[in-house]
């Protein structure tokens, strides 16, 4: 997986090298970004996520997630 840190304006314009398996967190006034090797293990970690209580940071996927994805 790799993870890389933008600042707001900067992820506002930056093209994502594979945004269906890039997921992001807010850190501070910077976002967090993290690309995972394949889009079943990013679902798969962010349903896992949605079984608890919120938080705030949780990862949040750029491309949304279909109904059957991640279970």
């Amino acid at each position: 997986m790799k993870t890389y840190q933008l600042s707001f304006a900067q992820a506002q314009s930056y093209q994502h090298p594979a945004p269906d398996r890039t997921a992001k967190r807010m850190v501070g006034w910077d976002i967090l970004f993290r690309v995972w090797n394949c889009r079943k293990a990013m679902a798969r970690s962010v349903r896992m996520q949605q079984k608890r209580a919120p938080h705030r940071l949780d990862w949040i996927p750029l491309v949304s997630l279909s109904d059957g994805e991640g279970y």
